[in-house]
């Protein structure tokens, strides 16, 4: 008995040893001081560091990262975080030290404080968000596979954190996502997500559940998907267990996801405006997806939503309004303005710019429903599924409607366009009348300008990849469109 004692002494002191945990009395340790503190934990060679074992910074104790370096982490190893980490670094790398084990992930304890900035997170199991108080800016998440986080790359439980000007590409899970029993009221905004959810998964890139009392913004994004990803959702903000929920979705650029936008649940208000949603429909059934914008509402608290001014083309289906949901798509009580503009959203030879699958009366009014297209009203009746087609459901008033055909035989909306969006840089733009045009970057650097014909025009730019602003001036009319470069 006693050499079996002894044995589990070695074995635990073993353990311990091969692990760091700080004291807890007010120490900051940067990269440097951590290797000295713990040589055979963090093993340092030059600017690139390698974590052996599991380090633990306890609450009290800070993390700073202000080191330009590389800092691989053995597969299975987690850093766990009670105090403060914070990134000063221009340039820091955190990586597997063998890409094909990742590292079991970072875990931020309730209570800690983390902020992650220039930093390029590969290879990795995922970041576990148990704070209120998180920070990404300027940021990649790459290459991250199921590990501490089985959710998502960065797993939120509950606050506000914010999420910016940052990248996740080709992750295993979703990028980003929170619990359907936690309340996050996650700020997302200037980020680019391309191919998550690689698992083909039914999840979507972002997957974040109910807001609390509080709002969630997903905003001005870039979210392309893999076309071979049929499961795979844009954007979904739902509530399924009656908590608030409060979205704005706004000014994103979505395309070739399942889906582009979803709402599920009652309980939820919010809007969703300013998108521009292509071709989302990489789900083949119609039965199982591929709706530009869908609302899902079930039970008897309110689910409404304002839908303004987005731009949704070449889906199954363009707008689909499920059991109890209710929106306000133009004129109705949540003052949209409308402003709609949709083209090609069909299946099974049939167009489908709005199906109201609900009991309720929607109200459409100043919407361009046929892009491109002088419509009058049975041309627009056709493409529009509510109670005229099924008596069980609600009536949608959509007139006025915009691109009619008036009297003078001119259309009520410009009729500019852009396409093929996303580019490689050469792109043709379609403008009504003859006047210019300017294209700037995400941060308002004009990168070209010139004037248009009225017709089709080429436009060549030596853009790098990224989100770019057109905007179009004629006879002072002026719009904005979102240009995509691959």
């Amino acid at each position: 008995m006693k050499k079996i004692s002894l044995l589990l002494t070695m074995l635990f002191s073993a353990f311990a040893f091969s692990q760091f945990v700080s004291p807890g009395t007010g120490i900051t340790y940067s990269l440097t001081s951590l290797s000295a503190a713990a040589p055979s934990v963090l093993v340092k060679s030059g600017t690139n560091y390698q974590m052996t074992s599991n380090v633990t910074i306890s609450a009290g104790d800070t993390l700073l990262m202000d080191e330009d370096a590389v800092l691989k982490i053995d597969g299975g190893v987690q850093l766990t975080v009670l105090g403060v980490y914070d990134t000063t670094a221009n340039d820091l790398v955190i990586t597997a030290t063998d890409s094909a084990t990742v590292f079991k992930g970072i875990r931020f304890e309730e209570g800690s404080s983390a902020t992650f900035r220039n930093t390029t997170l590969t290879y990795g199991g995922g970041i576990q968000v148990l704070t209120t108080d998180f920070l990404m800016d300027n940021c990649t998440v790459q290459y991250f596979k199921s590990g501490l986080v089985s959710g998502a790359s960065i797993n939120f439980s509950r606050g506000n954190p914010v999420v910016k000007n940052s990248k996740f590409i080709k992750n295993d899970l979703p990028a980003v996502a929170s619990a359907a029993n936690a309340s996050v009221a996650l700020e997302f905004t200037n980020n680019y997500l391309f191919a998550n959810t690689k698992g083909n998964s039914n999840r979507p890139q972002i997957n974040m559940g109910p807001s609390g009392s509080g709002t969630t913004k997903i905003l001005n994004n870039t979210i392309i998907g893999d076309r071979s990803l049929t499961k795979v959702g844009g954007v979904s903000v739902s509530t399924l267990l009656g908590t608030e929920n409060h979205p704005v979705i706004e000014g994103n650029t979505i395309t070739d996801n399942r889906y582009g936008i979803t709402v599920a649940g009652n309980n939820s208000t919010g809007s969703i405006s300013n998108n521009i949603l292509t071709n989302n429909n990489t789900e083949p059934i119609p039965a199982n997806g591929g709706s530009g914008i869908s609302l899902n509402g079930a039970g008897s608290t309110v689910m409404s939503l304002k839908i303004e001014k987005n731009q949704i083309r070449g889906h199954l289906w363009g707008i689909t309004i499920i059991g109890t949901a209710q929106a306000d798509l133009g004129g109705g009580a949540m003052g949209s303005v409308g402003q709609n503009i949709f083209s090609n959203n069909g299946n099974d030879g049939e167009i489908y710019a709005l199906y109201n699958n609900t009991a309720n009366s929607i109200s459409a009014k100043n919407n361009c429903w046929r892009e491109g297209e002088l419509s009058d009203d049975a041309m627009v009746e056709e493409v529009i599924f509510h109670s005229a087609d099924n008596s069980t459901l609600g009536t949608v008033d959509f007139k006025p409607y915009l691109c009619a055909i008036l009297a003078t035989g001119a259309s009520t909306v410009t009729q500019n366009n852009l396409y093929p969006n996303p580019s490689n840089g050469t792109f043709t733009y379609v403008a009504e009348n003859s006047g210019a045009i300017a294209v700037s970057d995400m941060s308002g650097k004009l990168i070209y300008k010139g004037d248009v014909k009225k017709g089709n025009n080429t436009v060549s730019l030596g853009a790098k990849s990224g989100t770019y602003i057109v905007l179009y001036q004629s006879k002072g009319k002026k719009q904005t469109t979102k240009l995509i470069i691959k």
